[in-house]
């Protein structure tokens, strides 16, 4: 049993990335586990770029939207939105950029791949 915890460690070391993202206002750090994930995820491949954000108070959406090169696709909840990035950034690289200069405006923030990161 330890050979197969050690094993699965080692690869998610050696093969694994994380990113951080932010849920419900605490920054959590996420692991993509595999290298086909890491491409699919990543915008390697031709795949929908989208973002899930919610935000803690009211702001005008379309200039936000505008400010970072995002486009509004929907509307889920009460305060969260998918965002399609039309940006030349990837989505991990536009989300850090979001985190850093909207820290206290940012509610949730984290990618919309499937695979479980849906706004709750």
């Amino acid at each position: 049993m330890k050979y197969l915890l050690i094993i699965a460690l080692l690869n998610t070391l050696v093969f694994g990335k994380i990113i951080t993202i932010i849920d419900n206002g605490v920054k959590r750090k996420i692991s993509i586990p595999t290298p086909t994930f890491q491409a699919r995820a990543l915008g390697d491949k031709k795949e929908k770029k989208e973002l899930i954000i919610a935000f803690n108070k009211k702001i005008n959406i379309l200039e936000f939207a505008k400010k970072y090169n995002l486009e509004l696709k929907r509307k889920i909840g009460k305060k969260y939105y998918i965002f399609k990035n039309t940006s030349s950034q990837k989505d991990i690289e536009l989300m850090q950029t979001i985190m850093s200069q909207e820290k206290n405006l940012i509610k949730t923030i984290r990618p919309n791949w499937g695979f479980g990161f849906k706004a709750r």
